[in-house]
């Protein structure tokens, strides 16, 4: 997967919630900082994952801190049917150097929701991340960076309720110019952040040099 992003549009994610393997991160920069990424709408070639890489994943959390999220009711699944994604969800939570922890390695077909941020449905950003590979092995977000304005992402409650969302935008920026406000900062409505790494392979720092992050608002 070293080359694909390159290929592709890139990926989103950096700073202040960050991921620093192949999941996903956040940082204080403008939204206006962060290029839009230009979508590819052919069909993703069968990706090409950089061999025996050592993909730790880890997030930092936003600079405002964490909301807490109502423990009520939990997302479980997330759907993205233009990529093919029905994935179940899990918990992730910071460690106490700040950084929240990515799923697991050996659940590359689940994706976590920060379960201290903001629910799926109410207002505010929804953080939902994933790995997109782990060294020889693809994984539920691989081909993120191929959304569109206009997709359809669906989350599941475990009520058995459902959130829609529709992608407004799809973004890639380098890890160290993430749009931490942007991402996570206080919005007037139920918004959804879909984040994974991407972008060229940093061999120095054994991580990907840029993150993949798909905004999305609540449908109707």
């Amino acid at each position: 997967m070293r080359d694909r992003r390159a290929l592709l549009a890139g990926a989103v994610l950096a700073s202040a919630l960050a991921l620093t393997g192949c999941a996903t991160a956040s940082t204080t920069v403008a939204a206006s900082s962060a290029p839009a990424a230009t979508s590819t709408p052919a069909p993703a070639p069968v990706p090409t994952v950089r061999p025996g890489a050592a993909k730790a994943a880890g997030f930092q959390d936003p600079a405002a801190g964490d909301a807490q999220a109502t423990t009520a009711t939990r997302p479980v699944k997330i759907v993205i049917p233009s990529i093919k994604v029905d994935a179940g969800l899990i918990d992730l939570a910071r460690g106490a150097d700040g950084v929240l922890a990515a799923p697991p390695s050996t659940v590359l077909d689940k994706a976590g929701w920060y379960a201290k941020g903001t629910v799926p449905g109410r207002t505010g950003p929804a953080v939902i991340a994933g790995h997109v590979d782990w060294v020889d092995r693809v994984a539920v977000f691989h081909r993120l960076d191929e959304l569109q304005p206009g997709d359809a992402i669906t989350v599941v409650m475990d009520d058995g309720s459902t959130v829609h969302f529709t992608v407004d935008d799809v973004r890639a920026v380098s890890k160290s110019e993430f749009p931490t406000a942007a991402v996570y900062g206080p919005t007037p409505d139920p918004q959804l952040r879909v984040i994974t790494c991407g972008g060229p392979w940093d061999d120095a720092r054994n991580i990907y040099s840029e993150n993949v992050v798909v905004s999305a608002s609540e449908a109707g």
